[in-house]
């Protein structure tokens, strides 16, 4: 009789949060004698790059057909929705499903128990140490694991009389930068200095603490620190952190129990991290066996990026020759059972087929070169087989960058063994299989003569001779143009040595590219000119593509480092796209010259990184009496000046970024008007709508309607 299995959706499974979770999902599971099976991406970049995040489509390898339970740790993902389709189909098949740190309709949800945490903490710098003033660094205002955490303190206050007062409770990130942000305000005397600052999570308790102690502050002398979650990495920062250990592990058992209808339990342990950012000091066992796990972490990162792995897999022309070298270093895999590479059997052609794979399997005894033909639907049965005791498996994606091979599958007897060092050995590893795809793929090299001549290097574009033919060939009344021209007032800058115009160009044609349809044809001349050709939806594509290029561009570099220039023309002839360009260039042109103008202004700097703030972040522009004492004139007088440099006044500037904003967030998000008009600074939705409606000329539901007929013309055409 085969074993039950219960599958894990993830992402980053090294992540210490979600390694301690899946640990008490595995424990409870071998408990019960039941395989589990983890997919996850590797990398989770928080940015939308579309070769990074292609590894996403690691999700589609699950089947829920094939297991016995589900458990989604929605935590992980900085997008839930992506996973959309893995809960449709977990509906469909009607399996017991459990969602950590999140709530999906159908499934369980189980949450940590971070309020009683939070409230333990705070209960030991009032108890303990008779701390009464006591500042709190806690995650983004709209998170609900900043609300409970939060919440967890103001009962600690409460149980002992001490007034909670809300101006000493400050949201942030949950990163690096809100732990540093937060001590240059104590730092600058905008802030008095708390007998303690409790943070909600380690990231920002370790910025904090870094910065307090470089400018001098004695911790805990001056101020106490706290963290929580216990992520690692405490020795690398000064003094060492005192926190919490979030109770992530028993999370995944109580999931796994449920699904499994088992009752496994680790009992009760003390969690309170002790540390020198309180007066209680550093617990020395835990130190030691902290400062075991990271060096053998670091050994294990040195082992894992030996250069003779990566030259044998290079020289590589087979794929016996590739299976053969990755047995040979099955032992960098730390205490993995077994290896499976499951290749599509098209692997090096030009498209994914994912009907039928090649399996290969290796451990430390055998490496055999000849794989297992498996159908798609027999993939997990062939890897979860039947043995003595259960296990763990790991599904990671095997791709170059948007070139799917198949994917990999770490086996472990442990709940534990999976670690970081997979991450770069999986990279590794696909690489060298498009080197042996590329030496064996004999068009290659006339491929890449055709692009050369054809394409655009550094944005993928067409060059203007292949664009104008490809514009011939469309019906000139059904299509239009848009030239965006890409100017720079300066001479070449350098960023670390790399090109910061280069940076632009292409960071541009991304944009461009994300904002239109697969219909659109793009092309650039060699003045910087990006020049997109659309069909019969050429103005709501247009729109769209200037509103991202100034969300993206505009909020990241100033007026003096790039001006973005548009002219728009019907037609699509060889002297309508000469036109379009020339006028792109006029327009820049003219700019240029109002920027030289623009600096002649004595407070020029000082105006612009005003307005640059503006444009990054609308939502917290300063009024204009704060933004008059920033510079030190009275509002009058900086009301005339900066009308007179940038052409508007300032609280008209303000409402123009504002709405540009919520144009951004109504082309790319889903996100409601209400919401939409929370995030662009608004408190009154109607108020927002009759704004909105005053600069753009129609509703925010009526913009949205006339930008979506796009994307339904996508599936109307896909369909």
């Amino acid at each position: 009789m085969s074993r039950k299995k219960l599958a894990v959706i993830t992402a980053r499974a090294d992540d210490r949060a979600q390694k301690d979770i899946i640990c008490g999902i595995a424990e409870a599971a071998f408990a019960a004698d039941t395989d589990v099976a983890v997919f996850s991406n590797i990398y989770n970049h928080w940015i939308k790059d579309e070769f990074l995040n292609f590894e996403n489509i690691i999700y589609d390898f699950f089947d829920p057909s094939e297991f016995d339970g589900v458990i989604v740790t929605a935590e992980a993902f900085m997008d839930i929705s992506m996973l959309s389709s893995v809960f449709e189909r977990v509906r469909e098949t009607d399996i017991p499903a459990v969602v950590i740190g999140g709530e999906i309709d159908g499934f369980r949800s189980i949450y940590t128990d971070d309020e009683n945490d939070m409230e333990r903490l705070c209960e030991h710098l009032i108890s303990v140490h008779k701390f009464t003033d006591i500042d709190i660094l806690t995650g983004p205002e709209n998170n609900i694991f900043s609300h409970r955490r939060l919440a967890g303190c103001k009962r600690a206050f409460e149980k002992h009389g001490i007034p909670f007062d809300e101006n000493k409770v400050f949201f942030g990130s949950f990163w690096y930068d809100s732990g540093e942000q937060l001590a240059k305000r104590y730092l600058m005397n905008e802030l008095p200095m708390p007998q303690a600052v409790i943070c909600a999570n380690d990231c920002m308790a370790y910025a904090l603490c870094d910065a307090l102690s470089a400018a001098g502050v004695l911790i805990p002398e001056t101020v106490t620190v706290t963290g929580y979650d216990c992520i690692g990495e405490r020795i690398y920062h000064y003094p060492i952190l005192t926190t919490y250990l979030g109770d992530r592990r028993n999370v995944g058992i109580r999931a796994a129990n449920y699904l499994l209808s088992s009752e496994y339990s680790l009992g009760v342990t003390d969690r309170f991290i002790s540390g020198s950012t309180c007066a209680c000091g550093n617990d020395p066992s835990q130190l030691r066996g902290e400062m075991a796990i990271e060096r053998i972490d670091r050994q294990q990162t040195v082992v894992s990026s030996v250069a003779q792995f990566s030259s044998e897999l290079a020289l590589c022309r087979t794929l016996s020759e590739y299976i053969t070298v990755l047995g040979n270093y099955f032992y960098l895999l730390h205490r993995a059972r077994k290896l499976f590479i499951c290749l599509d059997t098209e692997w090096n052609s030009v498209e994914y087929q994912g009907n039928d794979f090649l399996c290969f399997v290796t451990d430390y005894e055998k490496s055999p070169v000849s794989p297992l033909i498996t159908p798609k639907d027999k993939l997990l049965s062939s890897v979860i087989e039947d043995r003595e005791r259960p296990m763990i498996f790991y599904f990671s994606p095997l791709h170059f960058q948007k070139r799917l091979f198949g994917s990999t599958v770490m086996a472990y007897e442990t709940p534990d063994g999976y670690d970081f060092s997979f991450r770069d050995w999986n990279k590794t590893i696909a690489n060298a299989l498009e080197i042996i795809r590329m030496k064996n793929d004999i068009h290659y090299l006339t491929q890449c003569r055709r692009t050369s001549l054809l394409y655009d290097a550094l944005t993928g574009f067409c060059k203007m001779r292949e664009f104008q033919r490809c514009a011939a060939e469309t019906a000139a009344d059904k299509s239009g143009l848009l030239a965006v021209k890409i100017g720079f007032p300066r001479e070449y800058e350098r960023v670390y040595g790399d090109d910061l115009q280069s940076d632009i160009i292409a960071a541009a044609a991304r944009t461009i590219k994300q904002a239109c349809t697969e219909l659109e044809i793009y092309g650039r001349t060699d003045d910087d000119v990006l020049v997109i050709l659309s069909g019969e939806k050429k103005s709501a594509i247009f729109e769209k593509i200037k509103v991202t290029l100034h969300h993206d561009l505009c909020g990241r570099y100033g007026e003096n480092q790039v001006i973005i220039s548009f002219a728009e023309r019907a037609g699509s002839s060889t002297d309508d796209i000469e036109a379009v360009c020339r006028a792109a260039e006029d327009v820049s042109s003219e700019a240029v010259k109002l920027l030289h103008l623009r600096e002649k202004f004595a407070q020029y700097k000082s105006l612009l990184e005003l307005r640059s703030g503006i444009i990054a972040d609308p939502r917290h522009a300063p009024d204009i009496d704060a933004a008059s004492r920033r510079l030190c004139v009275s509002v009058g007088y900086f009301g005339t000046i900066y009308k007179k440099c940038f052409g508007t006044s300032y609280v008209q500037d303000c409402i123009n970024e504002k709405i540009m904003l919520a144009r951004y967030l109504l082309c790319t998000t889903v996100m409601s008007i209400y919401a939409v008009a929370m995030q662009c600074g608004y408190t009154d939705e109607k108020y927002f709508a009759r704004q909105f409606r005053q600069n753009v000329g129609c509703s925010p539901i009526q913009y949205r309607k006339w930008l979506c007929q796009i994307d339904a013309d996508i599936v109307y055409n896909m369909t």
